[in-house]
């Protein structure tokens, strides 16, 4: 697969690097970002929450994971 440019990079917990794609949370509808690469390494909003927040319990902020797979 060609790499794609203009995609911006996270560093996961193991400190190697990713390009990252935008989606939305079901539960609240925030932004987190995933790798385009392993689409279940995640880095989710945590304390930052977007206007469209419906549910400032939801997991992604109590709980966020942060450059892990999501269980």
């Amino acid at each position: 697969m060609a790499k794609l440019l203009n995609l911006p990079e996270r560093k996961d917990v193991g400190g190697h690097w990713h390009q990252v794609m935008r989606d939305v949370c079901y539960w609240c509808g925030c932004r987190y970002l995933f790798a385009e690469d392993d689409h279940d390494l995640v880095w989710e909003p945590g304390a930052e929450r977007q206007k469209e927040c419906s549910d400032d319990m939801c997991e992604c902020h109590t709980n966020p994971v942060v450059g892990e797979r999501r269980d």
